[in-house]
């Protein structure tokens, strides 16, 4: 038996269940950690796109330029708020050509509008794991409702980092062509589906900080009519 091959492979079964656990925080509210200002992590945090492509499949669109900020209550889990921005030269498609073709005029115009982001509204908990984010999405200077499912995934000191760490996962929906992203409708789908998967920090810094201004003043400058909220769904008309 080589005794050197297994202390190594059990260092490193030692190091993954490391990265599984962490402590609940003292007085850390509802969710055992404090409330306060949570940066994204960006090697953990992932935003992609699917549509219907002709009928035939559900291509995958990836982000990787996201920043923002959490402010989380954590004693009071609906004052919480979410802001973030995404770089639209970031999405990447496997195909280099329709990366560049994504970033042009004909869809995203990046030149002209480098963000899509997201502010909140409300988050509606329905227990202390599940809940509705109703917020507003910018894109191409235009701003739109919608509400994400949330899941918390968990939320603890991180084990490794030793700081506050929170992580969760958020499903929506929108349709490009009230964004003025309409070419090829109807032969590819209007309807977007949008997945997050994100892990936020404790603590602020120059990135995060400046992606919720930007976040910010997407909404400051929006159509008034494009921020009304149906009472009965949350979401603009």
């Amino acid at each position: 038996m080589n005794f050197r091959k297994c202390w190594n492979l059990a260092a490193v079964f030692t190091l993954l269940a490391a990265c599984g656990q962490g402590e609940p925080v003292a007085d850390g509210g509802l969710l055992g950690i404090p409330s306060g200002t949570y940066a994204v992590d960006k090697s953990h945090t992932y935003v992609t796109f699917s549509y219907f492509h002709q009928g035939l499949s559900y291509p995958l669109l990836r982000a990787t330029g996201i920043d923002g900020e959490l402010e989380l209550d954590s004693d009071a889990l609906e004052k919480s708020t979410v802001s973030i921005a995404v770089d639209v030269d970031s999405i990447r498609t496997n195909l280099d050509y329709f990366d560049k073709e994504l970033a042009s005029r004909k869809f995203f115009h990046a030149d002209q509008f480098p963000h899509i982001t997201f502010a909140t509204h409300s988050y509606t908990p329905r227990n202390e794991s599940l809940g509705e984010l109703t917020g507003f999405v910018t894109i191409r200077n235009i701003t739109r409702p919608i509400v994400l499912s949330v899941v918390i995934n968990g939320a603890m000191e991180h084990p490794m980092l030793n700081k506050p760490v929170i992580g969760f996962s958020a499903t929506g929906t929108l349709r490009r062509s009230e964004f003025g992203l309409d070419r090829f409708v109807p032969m590819v789908a209007d309807e977007v589906e949008i997945r997050i998967e994100a892990e936020f920090l404790r603590g602020s810094n120059v990135g995060s900080a400046a992606a919720v201004k930007i976040s910010a003043d997407a909404v400051a400058n929006a159509d008034p009519a494009s921020l009304r909220l149906t009472a009965e769904t949350g979401v603009g008309q």
